[in-house]
């Protein structure tokens, strides 16, 4: 026991994600991936017109971003509902994996997190490059018509750096908000659960009001990653589709 003890505190001291190989979260990541794959089998095969429960939760799922992307994005949003949807559940999925034994979430590492950072933000510049062209794109980081000739030059400046941030900020939020929910949990077990288990040999969950927490920080952090998504797309296919909104109405 006073093994098992010592190995909890080490633990706390060096950081639970901290003490775990790479590896170990691409194989949890992994895990994430399977699930959701097995989620969207289940709902989607042999569907119903009189759906039933996994069919149900799935088109409530697709409705509910199909509103946020056209609310967003507008009416050519409709098109990045796959895209929002499977991060939001895939980032769920890892995150609630953090809440299970042995409660190795694969957002709790900054690989994973910025790995998905850096797949949102590469699409970004794709689905800009592509509604602007190569012109317009360049144009937009430029502020082209929006500002002063002169001024031009250090928008451009400005809209890179705030263009590289992006990836930063998406994979810094999620994974201190994942990794932060795991030092609070362990520093509860330590500093109040062991006592109490060396004291009366009665293990209680400390921790448990943390994990019920866990659980909307979950939801919370897959919901604002997909949301930002569907903003960076909005931010940049904007201009193209108002013109070509424009060009339809005359």
């Amino acid at each position: 026991m006073n093994k098992g003890l010592e190995l909890v505190g080490l633990l706390t001291q060096t950081g639970v994600a901290a003490s775990i190989p790479p590896p170990v979260f691409s194989v949890f990541s992994l895990i994430a991936a399977v699930a959701l794959l097995i989620f969207a089998f289940a709902a989607t095969h042999n569907m119903q017109k009189r759906p039933g429960r996994l069919q149900n939760l799935a088109e409530i799922i697709y409705e509910f971003f199909d509103n946020l992307a056209v609310s967003l994005v507008g009416p050519h949003g409709r098109k990045y509902v796959p895209l929002a949807g499977t991060i939001f559940l895939f980032i769920l999925f890892s995150n609630l994996l953090g809440l299970i034994p042995p409660g190795i979430a694969p957002t709790a590492s900054l690989n994973t997190t910025i790995a998905l950072a850096l797949i949102v933000i590469v699409y970004v510049q794709y689905e800009s490059i592509r509604a602007n062209g190569i012109v317009g794109y360049f144009k937009h980081f430029a502020r082209w018509g929006e500002v002063p000739v002169f001024i031009a030059p250090l928008m451009f400046i400005i809209e890179v750096v705030s263009e590289l941030a992006k990836p930063v900020s998406l994979s810094i939020r999620l994974y201190a908000n994942m990794f932060g929910k795991e030092q609070v949990a362990m520093a509860l077990i330590t500093a109040l659960a062991v006592p109490l288990f060396k004291a009366a040999y009665i293990p209680l969950p400390i921790q448990f009001p943390v994990l019920l927490l866990g659980v909307l920080v979950a939801f919370v952090q897959a919901f604002v990653f997909s949301l930002l998504t569907l903003i960076y797309l909005a931010l940049v296919t904007e201009h193209a589709h108002h013109h070509e909104e424009h060009a339809h109405a005359h």
